[in-house]
């Protein structure tokens, strides 16, 4: 009589996940890099807890650590003491990077191959969002030199509107143009 015998197996992820794993800590690595050539003086816990929380979450995407990652990356950039420095545009790109990559990674198991109609998409948002932080960090330059802070502040609500109106025409559009079932 013979016996069943389970044999235990390894399931590694393909080179395409791998890939946007290391993306994830390549994008941490970036912000601590753009903050300290900012200014920041970094303890080496410090790098060392954000430096672990990216590698954390490139092993476990779909973890919450990834949040503390984000929040760890925000409080590196904090410590600059020029926060309007020119390499915020890339820390915020650091930031993109590590959690888009992550929530592409995160969308299946690690054997899952990513399909790269998804990657363009996460991708196009991503730098549609990284040119809206530059557009809004050109704004925040340019009126921190006004005398008038009430100007400032209204020609914030006034870009905001414009956004706002912007975006609901947008949407209706898309809602009329939307095939029914």
């Amino acid at each position: 009589m013979s016996a069943a015998m389970a044999v235990q197996r390894r399931i590694y992820p393909g080179l395409d996940q791998v890939a946007l794993r290391t993306m994830v800590v390549l994008g941490a690595v970036a912000v601590v890099t753009a903050a300290q050539a900012a200014g920041a003086r970094l303890d080496s816990w410090e790098q060392g807890i954000v430096l672990g929380l990216a590698l954390i979450t490139a092993y476990r995407p779909e973890s919450v650590t990834g949040v503390g990652l984000l929040a760890g990356s925000a409080y590196v950039w904090a410590l600059t003491p020029e926060t309007l420095s020119p390499l915020v545009l890339v820390a915020a790109a650091g930031m993109l990077l590590a959690h888009l990559a992550a929530q592409v990674a995160a969308q299946g198991p690690a054997r899952m191959r990513v399909d790269g109609v998804q990657v363009r998409r996460w991708a196009a948002r991503g730098l549609l969002l990284w040119l809206s932080a530059a557009v809004v960090w050109g704004l925040t330059v340019g009126v921190d030199d006004l005398p008038q802070r009430r100007l400032a502040y209204a020609l914030g609500l006034t870009l905001l509107t414009v956004i706002a109106v912007a975006a609901t025409r947008l949407v209706r559009s898309r809602a009329d143009v939307a095939p029914t079932q």
